[in-house]
């Protein structure tokens, strides 16, 4: 079964050639003559336009729809996430221990000194082995542990280590298109949804696309800079 993101483009690619087809068969139908003089024509004109605006009002649908699905879904990724950290930076040694490498870290450098192994549900790193040190997903047993390394993660400044959020696909390209046009420092992720300090100073969360690129038409690179 396609994923809505997948089905989101396959109906772009639909509209995209509906809309070259149309414009084809309307010049085809402008050169056949006046539609003023051949009923014909006129009749077909007529049809031609009812069922264009049938098919644009169709796509509009069906695309709001599986718009619906794709941020019902995110929503529900987002809440099975709530409880994950991913830790950057962490030199990835062979037939390493994960779970010790981050109580190292978790206790030493973050000064979580109460903190217990048994407060980690599971802890690996994240995709497939290359070149470069892959982050070490860590999913907490509850919120509490979760959110107290959050905020400790301050104390991994100066060091190679840094630690975010596991947003799922959607918002982490979300959060790259922020930061690409509002600048890194005016946006971050707080449980999942990004964050953007607008240039009145005031914050907006986004957790959707259209979301963003309406506040990208609002606010310009130029009004930002």
């Amino acid at each position: 079964m396609d994923s809505p993101v997948e089905l989101m483009k396959s109906i772009d690619e639909l509209s995209s050639l509906f809309s070259a087809r149309m414009i084809e068969f309307e010049k085809n139908l402008q050169q056949s003559g006046s539609s003023a003089s051949n009923p014909t024509v006129k009749g077909l004109a007529a049809e031609f336009y009812t069922f264009k605006t049938f098919i644009y009002q169709s796509l509009g649908i069906l695309k709001h729809q599986v718009e619906l699905l794709a941020n019902g879904l995110d929503r529900l990724e987002t809440q099975s996430r709530r409880k994950t950290l991913l830790f950057h930076g962490m030199k990835e040694d062979k037939d390493e221990d994960a779970l010790k490498k981050i109580m190292t870290v978790l206790t030493s450098q973050m000064k979580m000194t109460d903190f217990k192994p048994d407060t980690i549900e599971s802890c690996h790193r994240l995709g497939v082995k290359r070149e470069s040190a892959r982050p070490i997903l860590v999913r907490f047993t509850n919120m509490k542990p979760r959110s107290i390394a959050w905020k400790s993660k301050t104390m991994l400044k100066g060091t190679k280590i840094t630690v975010t959020e596991f947003l799922t696909k959607t918002r982490q390209d979300i959060f790259v298109a922020a930061r690409s046009h509002f600048g890194m420092k005016k946006c971050w992720s707080a449980d999942g949804v990004v964050v953007i300090l607008l240039p009145d100073k005031s914050r907006v969360k986004v957790t959707t696309m259209s979301e963003l690129k309406k506040l990208m038409t609002q606010y310009s690179k130029t009004d930002i800079n």
